[in-house]
């Protein structure tokens, strides 16, 4: 069993393919550093990671396209689409805070209720091991998909934004974890304490 378990990490977290030129497993074109995942690489030290770019012969080539390309339309239009480029990439929001505020006024609600035998307190703590063990499998079963398209240059067709789902529900999974570990907190701290 050690075994297998052994064989399933090392394909997970091995690249399991090499990438060259043009190759990005994140389908970046012109990544600057320090890039957008683990395999950037600037072995002509432009600024750019090489897997997002073509190889420096073909791109006196596609320079030359460029240029044509450009002078039929005005550079206005063009600016437009590469700071629209930009700032798309530049815009992950994260929530903290409210997740953060939204799950604190959930979790003392379902403890009121607890307190006032509306719901027992057994009823108050399977409620947030289940939304513990949701947000658990949700943001891990991500972070696996995150790691065999970055590593393997797979491409999952999923119906969202898998990088942010994984942090929001890895925010909220942080969260209720701490709720968990305060109900715990006598077994944690016996197990951490040093015997003489």
């Amino acid at each position: 069993m050690k075994k297998i378990i052994f064989a399933l990490l090392f394909f997970i977290t091995f690249p399991t393919s090499v990438l060259a030129w043009d190759n990005c497993p994140r389908n970046e074109i012109d990544c600057p550093a320090p890039g957008d995942c683990s395999k950037y690489a600037d072995t002509d030290n432009d600024g750019i990671c090489d897997y997002s770019q073509s190889a420096p012969e073909d791109r006196n080539e596609e320079t030359a396209g460029a240029q044509t390309i450009k002078n039929g339309v005005d550079s206005l239009t063009i600016a437009k689409i590469d700071n629209l480029t930009i700032t798309k990439q530049n815009t992950m929001i994260y929530h903290f805070l409210p997740i953060s505020l939204i799950l604190i006024l959930l979790y003392f609600i379902t403890h009121i209720l607890s307190k006032k035998k509306i719901i027992s307190v057994i009823g108050h703590r399977k409620i947030w091991n289940i939304l513990l063990l949701a947000s658990f499998l949700i943001s891990g079963i991500l972070g696996i998909l995150l790691v065999v398209e970055i590593n393997s240059g797979a491409k999952f067709s999923l119906p969202l934004d898998m990088l942010f789902w994984h942090v929001e529900v890895g925010i909220a999974m942080f969260v209720i974890s701490i709720f968990h570990t305060l109900w715990h907190w006598a077994y944690f701290k016996n197990m951490l304490r040093i015997k003489k």
